[in-house]
């Protein structure tokens, strides 16, 4: 599964994960944006999950698979598309040609709701007083 969170307009943040069985050891992400290394992108496993935060150009798209124990590869049956690899399968794409800047994120209009539902409260203790 891609989560993709674009703060400025040069990159954006994807967290890669992908879902393990308890028998799983290790799992890492290789893919174009790191020549398709094993050992640059080691993902971290957490619960049933394994999960790799990495910082990509924003405009671009990249191919990625996983390496499960070092001798199982598996796609991310939630990317955004598949392409045909030279080795008979396919290899999973991750799009960031079309990410929004994420305006929520950095506006962060949660915090201002809260104070003021907080002096609102104080505001009405502080009058009944």
């Amino acid at each position: 599964m891609l989560a993709k969170n674009r703060s400025d307009s040069s990159s954006v943040t994807v967290t890669f994960t992908h879902p393990i069985d308890s028998a799983t050891t290790s799992v890492s992400l290789s893919g174009d944006f790191n020549d398709w290394s094993t050992e640059t992108h080691p993902m971290s496993l957490v619960g049933g999950d394994a999960r790799c935060v990495v910082e990509l150009p924003a405009g671009s798209v990249f191919r990625f698979r996983y390496l499960l124990d070092g001798e199982r590869w598996e796609n991310d049956w939630r990317a955004d598309a598949y392409v045909p690899n030279d080795f008979g399968g396919d290899d999973s794409v991750v799009d960031l040609t079309d990410v929004p800047i994420d305006v929520v994120s950095a506006e962060q209009p949660a915090a201002p709701a809260k104070r003021k539902r907080k002096a609102s409260v104080a505001d009405s203790a502080h009058g009944a007083a």
